[in-house]
C-alpha cells in the first residue's frame, strides 16, 4: 500500500500540491491526469523518492519495490542492451555462472568431491528456477522485441542509440524487473504505434500497480481502471477508464449545479421570509428559527469545468482538385533506402494520416513533400493555387530564444499591430505580462502552443504537420483537434496519438517497406481493415479516385430549402363572430375571484410539492456525502469488494437525486409561472 497524508510541495512561492491525501492499494491501475503544471510529475516524484515534501507524509508499506520511469534521462548500466535489462538480476545471473562452473568441475570430480558438487548444484539450481533464471533471458529478449529492438540489436552498446530508445530500453528494464508498483511518467513518448499496443497488452498480464502520467487518451482507455485528476493543488479520484471519468465528472458537475440551484431557491424562500417578517413582533419566533436555519444551510460549491479554450485557423484560398501527385518517389540515407517507389494523390479536402513504425520514413516523406529534402528519383508536383504550410517535428527549434512572445510574433507578422498579436496571443494563453516572456524561459507546452498560434497567422491551404500534439497536455490537444476539424484546407499528418488521428483523420497512410497502403477512416477503422486484410485503396496511377466532400457552402454542401411560415388556423365552425358580449362587473369580479382561488390552491399544491421532493432530497444528499467520505478513506480498500459495492450505492443515489433534482426543477417551474400569473 502507498499512502500520502496532506502532501505538500512547493518550488519558491509555488504551491504545487496543497495538502494531498491519497491512497494506492495493491494492483490498483491509476491515470494520473490534469494541465501541465498541475504537479503530476511531482507526484510520482515524491512517491518514488526523488523529492521530500515540504509538508505531509509519504508512507510506503515495508518490502514494497517501486520501479520509476521519468520522462527523460532514465539511467541504465553500461552494456549492451540486452545487459542493461539483465543488470538488476546480478544474483541469479552470478549463481547461473556457479552451475556452470560446477558443471564443469564435476566432469573431472570422483567420489565424495563429485558428490558434493552434485548436491551443490542441485541446490543452485534449484534456487535458480524458483527465481525465474531459466527464463530470465528469454523474457528480456520478447520485452526488447515489443519495445521495438530487433535480435540484432541486443548486443549492440546501449551508446550507439537515440535518446528515445536508451528510454526504451530504460523501460523494458522495469518491465522485466516486475516491480510491485510501476510509476510511469509519459512511457509512450518514445514508442511507435506498435510499441504502445504491445505495452497495452504486456501491461494487462503483469500482477504490479500501475501509477501512469499521460496524455495518450486511448492508451488510458485500455490500461487504467481509475482516473487520479489533478486540479489547483489536489487530488480526485474517479472510477472507471479515461472516456468514463470524463462523462461522471460532467455528470458530477450537472447534479451539483442542480443541487446548488435547488439550496439557492430554499435559501431565497428563507431570505424572504426573514425579509418581509423582519419586524413583526408576532412573528420574532419564526424569524430567529429561519436565522438559524439560515446558518446551517448547505452551500454546494460547483466545480469549475474544464479549463476549455478555443482557436480557429483563418479562411484559406481554394487550392486545385489534386493538391499533390507523389510517384515512384524514393529517397536513402546513405546505405539504407526509406522510400522505395513510393506513390501517392492528395486531393483537396484530404486529411490523411501516416503511420507506421519509428524510422520507416513518416518524417522523411513529410519534408520532400514539403521541399525540405530532395527527392533522388521519382515525381513531386504540387497542385496549382496550392499554399504549403509545414509544421516540423522539432518546430521549437525554429523559435528563437531570445525573443519575446510577442516579438516572436511580430518577426513573422510585422504588418500586424501588436494589439491584433496580443489578442490573438491571448486566445492561446498568454495574456497580460505572459507576452514578455522571453521563448528561452517558456516550457515545452508554451512553446508549442506559441508556435501553433504563428502557424494560425498563415497557415495556407495545405498542412503538412509532423507530431503537432508533442508536448501538448489533454485541453490543448482537444481544442487542436476541434480547430483542424475546421480547417478548409488539406492535411497530411504525422502522430502517435491514435485519439487524434481518429478524431482528425478521413484516411489513413500506412507504411509497408517504404510503400503507402491507404485506409479509409480513423485509426481504428485502420486497425479493423488490416487485421481483416480488408481491400485497401490503390495509391498512384489514378486509383485514388476523388470522392465529392460537402463542406459548408462549398460543392457537395446540402441546400437549405425555405420553410414557408405556418398560416394562423381559421377560426373553426363554432367560433364566436361579430361584437363581443361582456360579462357585468359583478359578474366580472366573481370570476376573478374564482381564477384567483384556483391559482391559490395551484400554488399550494405546487409548494406542498417542491417540500415533498426537498424532503426526499436532503437524506439522499446525506448519505452521497457519507459515500464519498467513506470511498476517500484507504481503510475501504482493505476489504475485499466493499469499494466496488459502496461504489455501485453512490451511483444508484446520484441516479436517484437526478430525478429528484429533475422533478424539483420542473415543480419550481410551475411555481414560478403560477405566481407570475397571480401577480400579474
Amino acid at each position: 500500500m502507498i499512502r500520502l497524508q496532506g502532501v505538500k510541495r512547493n518550488y519558491g512561492v509555488h504551491e504545487v500540491l496543497k495538502g494531498v491525501d491519497w491512497a494506492v492499494p495493491p494492483r490498483a491501475r491509476v491515470g494520473l491526469v490534469g494541465p501541465n503544471g498541475a504537479g503530476k510529475t511531482t507526484l510520482l516524484r515524491l512517491i518514488a523518492g526523488a523529492e521530500e515534501p515540504d509538508g505531509g507524509t509519504v508512507d510506503i508499506a515495508r518490502g514494497t519495490s517501486l520501479g520509476y520511469l521519468p520522462q527523460e534521462g532514465a539511467r541504465l548500466a553500461e552494456g549492451t542492451v540486452l545487459e542493461a535489462l539483465l543488470q538488476p538480476f546480478s544474483e541469479i545471473l552470478a549463481m547461473e555462472k556457479e552451475i556452470e562452473r560446477l558443471h564443469h568441475e564435476m566432469a573431472t570430480a570422483t567420489g565424495g568431491r563429485q558428490e558434493s558438487l552434485t548436491r551443490r548444484s542441485g541446490d543452485l539450481q534449484h534456487r535458480f528456477e524458483a527465481a525465474g533464471g531459466f527464463e530470465l533471458e528469454a523474457r528480456a529478449k520478447a520485452i526488447l522485441g515489443g519495445l521495438g529492438f530487433g535480435p540484432e540489436d541486443h548486443a549492440r552498446p546501449l551508446r550507439e542509440f537515440s535518446g528515445g530508445y536508451r528510454m526504451r530500453a530504460a523501460l523494458g528494464a522495469l518491465l522485466l524487473r516486475r516491480p510491485d508498483y510501476l510509476l510511469l511518467d509519459e512511457p509512450t513518448n518514445h514508442l511507435d504505434l506498435e510499441a504502445v499496443a504491445w505495452l497495452e497488452d504486456f501491461l494487462s498480464d503483469v500482477p504490479s500497480a500501475l501509477v501512469v502520467v499521460s496524455h495518450d487518451r486511448t492508451f488510458l482507455n485500455r490500461t487504467v481502471t481509475s482516473i487520479a485528476e489533478m486540479h489547483d493543488g489536489t487530488l480526485t479520484v474517479w472510477a472507471g477508464n479515461y472516456d468514463r471519468y470524463r462523462a461522471e465528472k460532467e455528470k458530477t458537475r450537472a447534479l451539483a449545479i442542480k443541487k446548488a440551484a435547488s439550496e439557492a431557491h430554499r435559501v431565497a424562500e428563507v431570505e424572504r421570509f426573514i425579509e418581509r417578517f423582519r419586524y413583526k413582533a408576532t412573528k420574532a419566533r419564526q424569524v430567529q428559527s429561519r436565522l438559524k436555519m439560515l446558518e446551517k444551510m448547505e452551500r454546494t460549491e460547483v466545480m469549475a469545468g474544464e479549463q476549455t479554450w478555443r482557436f480557429s485557423f483563418p479562411p484559406v484560398p481554394r487550392s486545385a482538385q489534386r493538391v499533390a501527385l507523389l510517384s515512384a518517389v524514393r529517397k536513402s540515407f546513405g546505405d539504407r533506402q526509406v522510400l522505395k517507389g513510393l506513390d501517392l494523390e492528395i486531393w483537396r479536402g484530404d486529411r490523411i494520416a501516416l503511420v507506421g513504425p519509428n524510422g520507416c520514413g513518416k518524417s522523411t516523406l513529410l519534408q520532400v513533400v514539403a521541399g525540405r529534402l530532395p527527392a533522388e528519383s521519382g515525381v513531386v508536383e504540387l497542385g496549382d493555387k496550392v499554399a504549403l504550410h509545414y509544421f516540423a517535428q522539432h518546430v521549437l527549434e525554429t523559435l528563437t530564444p531570445g525573443r519575446t512572445v510577442l516579438e516572436e510574433m511580430q518577426a513573422w507578422a510585422p504588418a500586424k499591430a501588436p494589439g491584433q498579436l496580443r489578442s490573438l496571443l491571448g486566445i492561446f494563453q498568454f495574456s497580460g505580462d505572459d507576452v514578455f516572456k522571453r521563448v528561452e524561459v517558456l516550457s515545452g507546452g508554451e512553446k508549442n502552443r506559441l508556435a501553433l498560434a504563428r502557424l494560425t497567422l498563415d497557415p495556407g491551404n495545405f498542412l503538412l504537420l509532423d507530431e503537432p500534439t508533442n508536448h501538448l497536455d489533454l485541453p490543448t490537444r482537444e481544442a487542436l483537434e476541434d480547430a483542424l476539424a475546421g480547417f478548409a484546407g488539406t492535411l497530411l499528418f504525422v502522430s502517435h496519438d491514435r485519439y487524434f488521428i481518429n478524431k482528425v483523420a478521413t484516411r489513413v497512410a500506412a507504411f509497408d517497406d517504404g510503400r503507402l497502403l491507404l485506409y479509409e477512416g480513423g485509426y481504428d477503422d485502420y486497425r479493423a481493415a488490416a487485421r481483416g486484410s480488408a481491400p485497401v485503396e490503390p495509391v498512384g496511377g489514378g486509383g485514388a479516385a476523388r470522392r465529392p466532400r460537402s463542406s459548408p457552402g462549398g460543392e457537395g454542401a446540402t441546400a437549405r430549402v425555405p420553410v414557408a411560415a405556418p398560416t394562423p388556423p381559421s377560426p373553426g365552425p363554432g367560433a364566436q363572430r361579430g361584437p363581443a358580449v361582456w360579462p357585468s362587473g359583478r359578474e366580472q369580479r366573481r370570476a376573478d375571484a374564482e381564477a384567483r382561488n384556483r391559482r391559490n390552491r395551484e400554488l399550494r399544491s405546487f409548494r406542498e410539492r417542491i417540500t415533498v421532493l426537498e424532503s426526499e432530497i436532503l437524506p439522499l444528499e446525506t448519505r452521497l456525502k457519507e459515500l464519498e467520505t467513506v470511498m476517500s478513506s484507504a481503510e475501504t480498500y482493505k476489504e475485499p469488494g466493499m469499494a466496488r459495492k459502496l461504489g455501485e450505492e453512490r451511483k444508484s443515489v446520484e441516479v436517484e437525486l437526478a430525478h429528484l433534482y429533475d422533478a424539483w426543477d420542473e415543480a419550481t417551474s410551475e411555481l414560478q409561472r403560477a405566481e407570475a400569473q397571480l401577480f400579474r
